[in-house]
């Protein structure tokens, strides 16, 4: 058994409430159970008791022993002081709080209908390639378009948490965040850690002086880069002037990247991180604030639009120093634009958004996701094929948190589609 399964117990009250006792025999009256608490401390927070005659008002802590609590060493944590009542499966042991106070203990085995029990193990050790396989079809549709709005936010909470907490390390500059996170998603992959590496070397605020010129921009990103070294042609040459004169200026001399640092192998050459970084120079000097042009972009036309700026001229005809295309590069593609959206535009959103308690941010990040066909890959077609449909990528992106951070996982406890099978 898993201790999620005494959590649903306990939010569900799924337990024979007649005559409820403690372990010393006090009568027990459950009159809230509290919020489920997804942070560190207590597993139910703001929950009300009544023990004998004492109306408790506190957190709940829950575990498979008694002697759990201190094996998790909250004996000596004072985040535990205010648990007014330990809910275990079985009771091996008196515990106490760190004010070496005894904690009322309740035992749920006694009290659990045990074909509950079975019923819970049953699905979680299916090895169908979802817990709920063969029970999926028959649970109302708005149960599965409900719990795939929850996977949604989750994923979008996790990615925005991640850029909360690179927004205070870079000492609360919304402006340097939105630029490094825009940097990494412009390696797809094959190259996002050192476009990061360059956005950490090359600062925001050094660029956004030259926003009015792609030629200086187009200088610093390509000697940062490491690329203005050897093999250059003429406007190679020129760029290297440049930014010799801009490095020493700006005292970056010592923070240029090596070019090996780069990824070229296996990718086609409107690919390259070369013609990259003359997408991102170009978007670069479009605006001097790449963070309140997410924000305030309103219409994902114009959004996209911003995503689609034209590469110099000579980055058009080339896709290396001294090498010509055959063909014109005319700047990023739609499907990475899309790629762009999801992985910076909207995550963005949501920290923002999160930040200044405004649900009409959040609201528009979604709606950003509702505008994109959803993608195709073998879970979406998984989800698919037993009839849950991804039309937007607000449905692709939730059925992948669904299918990785709960059916993989077998929390069908913390999933809407499982507790309505429990049902």
């Amino acid at each position: 058994m898993k201790e999620d399964f005494l959590h649903y117990l306990w939010q569900y009250q799924k337990f024979e409430k007649t005559i409820l006792q403690t372990e010393n025999g006090e009568e027990i009256t459950v009159l809230k159970t509290g919020f489920h608490n997804t942070d560190s401390g207590p597993d139910f927070k703001e929950a009300r008791v009544r023990i004998a005659e004492v109306e408790w008002a506190g957190s709940v802590e829950i575990h498979l022993k008694a002697s759990d609590w201190n094996l998790h060493k909250h004996q000596y944590d004072a985040a535990y002081e205010n648990v007014i009542l330990h809910v275990v499966w079985e009771h091996d042991v008196d515990i106490r709080n760190v004010a070496d106070k005894p904690i009322p203990t309740l035992v749920l085995k006694p009290n659990t209908n045990l074909a509950l029990l079975h019923q819970y193990q049953n699905l979680i050790d299916g090895q169908d390639e979802i817990p709920c396989f063969h029970q999926f079809e028959k649970v109302p549709d708005i149960k599965k378009f409900s719990m795939l709005e929850k996977a949604l936010m989750q994923r979008m909470q996790r990615k925005g948490e991640e850029i909360t907490q690179r927004f205070e390390d870079l000492g609360n500059d919304w402006e340097e965040v939105t630029y490094q996170i825009l940097l990494r998603n412009f390696g797809f992959k094959l190259n996002n850690e050192a476009f990061l590496s360059l956005a950490e070397k090359l600062p925001f605020k050094v660029l956004r002086k030259y926003a009015n010129s792609i030629f200086k921009t187009e200088a610093l990103l390509f000697g940062m880069a490491g690329f203005l070294v050897v093999d250059l042609d003429e406007y190679g040459e020129k760029l290297k002037t440049e930014f010799e004169f801009l490095a020493r200026k700006h005292g970056l001399v010592d923070e240029k990247m090596k070019a090996a640092s780069w990824k070229f192998m296996r990718t086609r050459p409107a690919n390259f991180p070369t013609v990259r970084l003359s997408q991102i120079a170009s978007l670069l000097t479009q605006s001097k604030s790449l963070f309140s042009t997410l924000i305030e972009s309103h219409d994902f036309k114009i959004l996209v639009k911003f995503f689609q700026a034209k590469p110099s001229e000579y980055w058009r005809k080339h896709y290396h120093f001294g090498k010509e295309s055959s063909r014109d590069f005319k700047g990023i593609g739609l499907s990475s634009i899309h790629n762009l959206i999801i992985n910076t535009a909207v995550p963005v959103l949501v920290a923002y958004a999160k930040q200044i308690d405004n649900h009409e941010l959040v609201e528009k990040a979604l709606g950003l996701l509702e505008e994109i066909p959803a993608e195709k890959n073998r879970i979406t077609k998984f989800w698919n094929s037993i009839d849950l449909e991804t039309k937007t990528m607000f449905d692709s992106q939730g059925s992948i948190e669904l299918y990785n951070e709960f059916c993989q996982k077998r929390k069908c406890l913390s999933c809407g589609v499982g507790i309505g099978i429990l049902r």
